[in-house]
């Protein structure tokens, strides 16, 4: 993930396809094609373009819960020497996706997976007692409500043998991957791992789309957000929030904020405008922001996770 990059100029049409790609990275050329109003070959063409320039990458993200981690928090971390290194620290662990250094309340703010509330507590306690760090608040996570690279929702525990981690390992690296492809590397037929994508696809268990670099594409300005909320409006404010296109990340929390979530702008006078829209909406008693500077590490690929727990 980049948060800065060379800015490429999108048109309406690029604009649109990355739209789509979000929607459902395995889209058609000619479904693509149909809806920008271009041939095939032109909009594989802009596609092509997009991908080659860094701008976009179409990979598949595995839901958390089928990978058996079914409890995540957004930790807020002060630090008393250098956030870069300390967060750099962080990064190394398996179980972090996402680390970044923030101006804020604190220096540097982090999302952690785990499987329960028990190993939760334990890798919390790792950064804790790391060099540095002064103090840890969590936040828990109890619902997502949005999030543009994740599947959505929550999903029953589901079995996934080997030959589904194959498929999942392929469909990371290139979301787009074809069937025959795939078939090499698994030794089954194109028809079975189409049968095997549409299964996981349809289960929640993967979700290919699109991944933006925000830099690139003219969001150069990443912010987050903590919320109070009024008791009982919860879900009123945060359906009002979730529906702004700005707003690229939303959950409920179990903390001192009622949710929180991560906004994409392209200046800092749309952040101010689009965080005077949140303190606006019905039920909002409260809003806290901190700004992100530099993403050390950002993770979608959760199939690589590892336990990072001290032996």
């Amino acid at each position: 993930f980049r948060l800065f990059g060379n800015l490429m100029n999108l048109d309406h049409i690029d604009t649109r396809l990355c739209e789509e790609l979000q929607h459902d990275g395995r889209a058609s050329m000619e479904s693509l094609a149909s809806v920008v109003g271009l041939s095939r070959v032109a909009a594989g063409a802009r596609v092509a373009r997009l991908i080659d320039s860094g701008a976009l990458r179409i990979i598949g993200i595995v839901h958390p819960s089928a990978l058996g981690l079914r409890v995540a928090a957004h930790l807020s971390i002060s630090v008393s020497g250098s956030a870069r290194g300390t967060g750099q620290n962080i990064a190394a662990l398996d179980s972090f996706p996402l680390v970044s250094v923030v101006a804020g309340r604190a220096a540097l703010i982090a999302e952690v997976y785990a499987t329960n509330m028990t190993a939760l507590r334990a890798l919390i306690r790792v950064v804790t007692a790391m060099e540095n760090v002064t103090h840890v608040e969590a936040a828990v996570y109890t619902e997502r409500i949005k999030d543009l690279y994740a599947p959505p929702g929550i999903i029953p525990p589901t079995e996934i043998d080997n030959v589904d981690r194959q498929v999942l390992e392929a469909l990371k690296m290139n979301g787009r991957a074809s069937y025959a492809e795939i078939a090499r590397i698994t030794n089954f037929s194109a028809s079975a791992i189409r049968g095997r994508v549409n299964q996981l696809t349809s289960r929640g268990v993967v979700r290919i789309s699109a991944v933006l670099t925000p830099g690139m594409v003219g969001l150069q300005h990443m912010c987050g957000f903590g919320l109070h909320l009024r008791g009982g409006t919860e879900y009123e404010s945060v359906s009002i929030i979730e529906a702004m296109e700005s707003v690229s990340y939303l959950s409920l929390t179990l903390s001192r904020f009622d949710a929180i979530g991560t906004m994409l702008a392209k200046s800092q006078a749309d952040v101010v405008t689009e965080l005077d829209r949140i303190r606006s909406t019905p039920g909002v008693e409260g809003l806290e922001s901190w700004t992100h500077l530099e993403v050390v590490k950002e993770n979608h690929l959760l199939t690589t996770f590892k336990s990072t727990l001290p032996a």
